[in-house]
């Protein structure tokens, strides 16, 4: 295959429409380390978490509406102990789709 060809390919499987499904596999598995390591009294802060993706699936995130989350995350900063955590997961992922996007433009 050509470089010209290659570039016509890409062009025409545009990576745009798999964005969003990528991110939000992305925050479910940040959500579920999240949720291994929110401290638990009564269980509302961790049933509390929840994920958004905006639409195109540049941005996502992990967070909680509870109003002492933020004190609670002083004291023991699980959202960012997740994202830690969750690092390698997160780049198998992306490995993964980058592995599918092209497989299927030069196949």
């Amino acid at each position: 295959m050509t470089p010209e060809q290659l570039a016509a390919k890409l062009k025409s499987h545009s990576f745009a429409s798999l964005r969003e499904p990528l991110m939000q596999k992305i925050v479910l598995t940040l959500l579920r380390h999240a949720q291994l390591r929110t401290p638990v009294r009564s269980g509302t802060l961790r049933r509390s978490e929840t994920t958004f993706v905006e639409s195109g699936g540049l941005r996502g995130g992990i967070g909680t509406n509870i109003i002492y989350a933020p004190f609670v995350h002083a004291k023991q900063p699980f959202f960012q102990q997740a994202i830690d955590d969750g690092r390698g997961d997160v780049q198998k992922l992306l490995q993964q789709a980058g592995d599918e996007y092209f497989s299927s433009v030069v196949s």
